[in-house]
């Protein structure tokens, strides 16, 4: 007896069997590295808005009111 999957992707069992066990593993990679993927990305992006307004930075009192409100953005957003 073949094994039998909860939906129809293909025409072929094994190729649904295949495909299931396919987005299985995507979603438990999803699960586990994905936290810790997204902090990463959202570091990377205050960084570069950092470094942004400092190199263009004029005015020391504009730039430490910007930094402080994205540092809030970044609290306010977990």
């Amino acid at each position: 007896m073949e094994p039998t999957t909860t939906f129809n992707y293909y025409d072929n069992p094994k190729d649904n069997l295949a495909f299931e066990r396919c987005i299985e593993v995507m979603s438990r990679l999803m699960m586990k590295y994905g936290p810790a993927l997204l902090e990463k990305m959202d570091r990377e992006k205050l960084e570069a808005l950092i470094k942004a307004e400092i190199d263009s930075a004029a005015d020391n009192g504009r730039l430490s009111k910007r930094l402080l409100g994205y540092c809030q953005l970044m609290k306010d957003r977990k």
